[in-house]
């Protein structure tokens, strides 16, 4: 009897320890669209909910908008020339921030990329996409959610569907999440439902408002001192707009997909069941980027 209770509270230990980091990729509709600023402020605003928070720095652009130091990336790991730990900064946040190749990304192998990105088990990475190359990097590809950021302007819409429509055909994506910035919330929602509309009827393609971002001089202003407007002034209303994102994608459901990466199971997410290769990795995106 004694045995089986150890038996069981031993389960219990292993059943809790398990551990899925999330990936978001984060894309933008436009090069205006708000891309990087998103990306580094969902980032902050997770580590203000107490997650533990990993942005990986595609675009290029990320890093250099906080003001950090780089001492190399992704790529000079892979090639021996630096270690895992000189190329993670923390920002002021305790955001780790990782550099990626993003002049050549395609040529970065997730299967050794996402374990250096996911050390320490973090909650979350962030994944700040790159323009580059071709709709989908190799590392953004295996992100849960894919986070479209687009504006209301009718050349951003445009863009976003048309980004949308280029991920659907070439990686079958059927879902995505949509953050309207700048905008109100009647006006993203209407952005939202429009764009919806089409892409289920043309494509077949689920779309979901993740949230909206008011237009506030702070973001601007906090751009301007290298800090997130999270982080600078956390009571502005882009703030706030920022932590109701962050407390959302905390719950949003994990997707889990048929792979052939099993071997990524113990860097990136759990293993489902006993079969190996029915691992809790998504699909990501990547596009036009914004400082």
């Amino acid at each position: 009897m004694v045995k089986l209770v150890l038996d069981q509270a031993e389960g219990l230990r292993r059943l809790v320890a398990r551990h899925t980091t999330r990936i978001v990729a984060v894309v933008g509709s436009a090069p205006e669209a708000g891309q990087t600023s998103t990306a580094l402020n969902l980032a902050s605003a997770l580590a203000h909910h107490g997650q533990d928070v990993v942005l990986a720095d595609e675009s290029g652009h990320a890093a250099p908008a906080l003001g950090l130091p780089l001492r190399g990336d992704i790529h000079d790991v892979l090639a021996g020339r630096v270690s895992p730990e000189a190329i993670r900064v923390h920002t002021r946040d305790n955001v780790v921030v990782v550099p990626v190749a993003h002049r050549h990304p395609e040529r970065i192998d997730p299967l050794r990329a996402l374990p250096l990105l996911t050390t320490g088990e973090p909650d979350v990475v962030v994944i700040d996409c790159t323009h580059a190359g071709a709709v989908l990097s190799p590392l953004a590809a295996h992100a849960h959610d894919v986070l479209v950021v687009l504006g209301c302007e009718p050349a951003s819409i445009t863009g976003a569907y048309s980004w949308i429509k280029q991920a659907h055909f070439e990686y079958a994506l059927a879902q995505f999440r949509v953050l309207v910035n700048r905008s109100e919330d009647v006006e993203a929602r209407v952005v939202c439902r429009n764009l919806a509309t089409t892409a289920s009827r043309y494509l077949a393609v689920s779309l979901e408002l993740a949230g909206h971002v008011p237009m506030d001089r702070q973001v601007v202003r906090a751009r301007q001192l290298t800090r997130t407007v999270v982080d600078a002034f956390p009571m502005a209303p882009a703030a706030v707009a920022y932590r109701q994102l962050a407390a959302q994608v905390m719950h949003w459901p994990l997707a889990v997909r048929e792979t052939g990466l099993a071997a990524l199971g113990a860097g990136v997410g759990d293993i489902g069941g006993e079969r190996g290769n029915d691992i809790t990795l998504g699909v990501g995106a990547v596009s036009a980027h914004t400082a």
